[in-house]
């Protein structure tokens, strides 16, 4: 009888054993998943430019009109109230954004910007009015007043303008190009083809 109980016990561990054996070779399984997934996962940095308020969607390659025409008012802020003081700063700023091709447009216009200003004893002030994201295109318009302000404090003029650039995600980080700036409305695909109808009726 004894043997009989002994035999069931041992069988009773024989049963136990397998049952943690395959336990611990499916831990041992998510475990080495979990590792494969933390060696493997890729690593990004998402930059958020500060005028956004809201959650955003930001992908390897796309994102969220918010986002894109964040970066473009961020940008326009910039450039449209430059000062010959801040002007490494702002050239410091452009060349984490923008593409290194044109990245050499932008860091001459800053240039020309501070000295046009030095020389004119007078600053630019840019405030945006609107901010419009041309999905088409992939670029961004931003649309305000710039006012020219003498060192007394007074404004000289105040000119309708507007800052454009494309702005694309590569790798989720944005790259800018193709930067304009320049006084009147943004030349978006409506205003080209209202021109280019106006153009042709006075052709005519």
């Amino acid at each position: 009888m004894k043997f009989e109980l002994f035999k069931k016990d041992y069988e009773g561990l024989l049963r136990n054993n397998r049952a943690f054996l395959i336990v611990i070779g499916v831990l041992a399984v998510v475990v080495l998943m979990q590792q494969w997934a933390i060696v493997t996962e890729k690593t990004r940095m998402v930059l958020v430019p500060p005028y956004i308020d809201k959650a955003v969607k930001i992908g390897y390659a796309s994102a969220d009109a918010d986002y894109y025409e964040s970066w473009g008012l961020y940008v326009s802020e910039l450039m449209g109230n430059l000062t010959p003081g801040d002007a490494p700063f702002v050239e410091k700023a452009m060349g984490k954004l923008f593409s290194s091709v044109s990245y050499e447009g932008v860091k001459s216009r800053i240039a020309q910007s501070a000295a046009e200003e030095a020389n004119a004893d007078a600053t630019f002030a840019f405030e945006a009015k609107s901010v419009i994201w041309q999905s088409q295109t992939g670029t961004v318009f931003v649309h305000g007043t710039l006012r020219q302000v003498n060192g007394a404090g007074r404004t000289i003029s105040a000119t309708p303008f507007t800052f454009s650039m494309r702005v694309h995600i590569a790798a989720g980080r944005p790259v800018l190009d193709d930067f304009h700036s320049y006084a009147g409305s943004p030349h978006t695909i409506q205003w080209k083809l209202h021109h280019i109808v106006k153009k042709q009726g006075g052709a005519s």
